[in-house]
């Protein structure tokens, strides 16, 4: 062991330290011996706020804040949240990063600001699409796998809200999710309307999926 070197190392690290960041970065690249005291920790944490402490120990209430208040990426167009209980990332994705059949069609579907829909008075999203009339509903969206959180197992739903007046939307709809590459995936049944929603007794398809209320509907 070099004991000189070390000291020379600890020496070089603590006058960097008081200097500045583009200082530190720029002294890294005059030789082996500064380029390591530059990117030990005690350089880094003295470039530090005073009140970096401080700002760490509310960290707690920034993590929190994540969990209950989701906030807007993408140009207001997908929302992040972190699950409370797991810590892993969640994503929304709002109706104009989707792609919708005939969304551009005004005939089929209508697009509103927040303050001008109809029927959803609330949402995270500043836009909203509205079904008019189809006789083919396809819907997709997707997402990057490397912005999830690794190793996690995750589940897509799709969110909506129904008018007082609809119709057709008693036919059963297929759900899938799959990777770009795949041509052929698995597809489950699922129901647009709950039970109580149907003016007709449920069909009995025994896979078929019901949907849950949210809380903010």
């Amino acid at each position: 062991m070099d004991i000189t070197s070390d000291l020379l190392e600890d020496c070089i690290g603590d006058i960097i330290s008081k200097t500045s960041p583009s200082d530190a970065c720029g002294t890294s690249l005059v030789s082996r011996t500064f380029s390591s005291a530059a990117a030990s920790n005690l350089v880094w944490e003295a470039l530090l706020p005073p009140d970096h402490r401080q700002i760490i120990s509310e960290l707690k209430d920034l993590y929190f804040s994540l969990c209950d208040k989701p906030i807007l990426i993408g140009n207001g167009n997908r929302s992040f949240t972190i699950h409370k209980w797991s810590g892993k990332k969640c994503y929304m994705l709002g109706a104009r990063e989707l792609g919708v059949i005939w969304g551009d069609v005004s005939q089929y579907w209508k697009w509103y600001s927040l303050a001008e829909s109809p029927v959803l008075p609330k949402s995270r999203f500043s836009e909203v699409a509205h079904l008019v009339n189809v006789c083919w509903l396809h819907v997709w969206g997707t997402i990057e796998t490397k912005i999830l959180s690794p190793n996690t197992r995750y589940g897509a739903y799709l969110i909506y809200t129904t008018g007082d007046r609809f119709r057709g939307l008693d036919k059963l709809v297929k759900l899938s999710v799959r990777f770009l590459d795949e041509i052929r995936c698995d597809f489950i049944n699922a129901h647009l309307l709950s039970t109580t929603s149907m003016d007709i007794d449920a069909p009995e398809e025994g896979d078929a999926r019901f949907p849950r209320d949210r809380e903010d509907k």
